[in-house]
């Protein structure tokens, strides 16, 4: 049985370490013990290491949002995967639509950076999905069919096992709604035969896909009520430390963990 996960992404909206600080410990005291469930937080870069200080006893995993494409060296303004191990950290988000085109970033670019926290033994959690919204799943199947090729480029099979797909059609980041249930259901399905027929069938079944794009406490039931979908990636509806918390109530309960 795939475990169940829930992440969350503060992007860059919380930048000030005292409240940084105070919303780790609210999220600590809310949900961090045991909860049979995996966890993990995405701070803003410039408060990782007083979160992860925080979080390090804990039962939440520390993660990046992004990672550079190489561990050291002259690349000026990076963030290395070494400073992300050192604080403890072992996710890291990787291909963020914003990351794909706010910041150019190439489907060759996340594929090193996929091998790279794989080699460091950090949790990629790769970001996938189309642009537009269209009525043609087969369209959207082509477009992850693609990226999925690309990003997990000349990865073993039991490396792919490793990564924690979470699927985010553009078109519902930061939006009002979410995408519908139904529609969630239907993609998941479509992620997992891709990676069968990129991979096979058994990499298929163990790998982990997670949706992301405006999950609330009102749609989180809904959405994690398929076997294909293994969790949630929350973002802003998870900034009040009771809703995230609610959240990660509501994939345990449905996930019968």
């Amino acid at each position: 049985m795939r475990r169940p996960v829930v992440g969350i992404s503060l992007k860059m909206y919380q930048n000030q370490i005292d409240d940084a600080r105070d919303f780790a410990h609210a999220i600590v005291e809310e949900v961090g013990e045991k909860q049979e469930i995996e966890q993990f937080m995405c701070p803003g870069m410039g408060v990782l290491y007083p979160v992860a200080m925080i979080l390090k006893d804990s039962e939440i995993g520390l993660g990046a949002q992004n990672i550079s494409f190489a561990p050291n060296g002259a690349y000026t303004g990076e963030f290395s995967v070494e400073s992300l191990k050192d604080m403890r950290g072992s996710y890291a988000e990787i291909g963020h639509i914003e990351r794909r085109t706010l910041f150019c970033e190439s489907d060759n670019m996340i594929n090193q950076k996929v091998r790279l926290a794989l080699a460091h033994d950090v949790i990629p959690v790769l970001c996938i999905g189309e642009t537009e919204k269209t009525d043609d799943p087969q369209e959207v199947k082509a477009i992850i069919k693609k990226q999925l090729f690309l990003d997990l480029f000349q990865l073993e099979n039991s490396q792919v096992e490793k990564v924690i797909l979470a699927y985010e059609p553009a078109w519902a980041v930061g939006k009002t709604s979410a995408a519908s249930a139904a529609y969630v259901h239907q993609i998941h399905s479509l992620i997992r035969e891709c990676v069968a027929e990129l991979f096979d069938k058994k990499t298929a079944e163990n790998i982990r896909i997670i949706y992301g794009g405006s999950v609330s406490q009102e749609n989180s039931e809904r959405i994690v009520s398929d076997d294909n979908v293994d969790g949630v990636f929350v973002g802003r509806f998870g900034h009040q430390p009771k809703q995230y918390a609610s959240i990660v109530k509501i994939v345990k309960k449905i996930k019968g963990v």
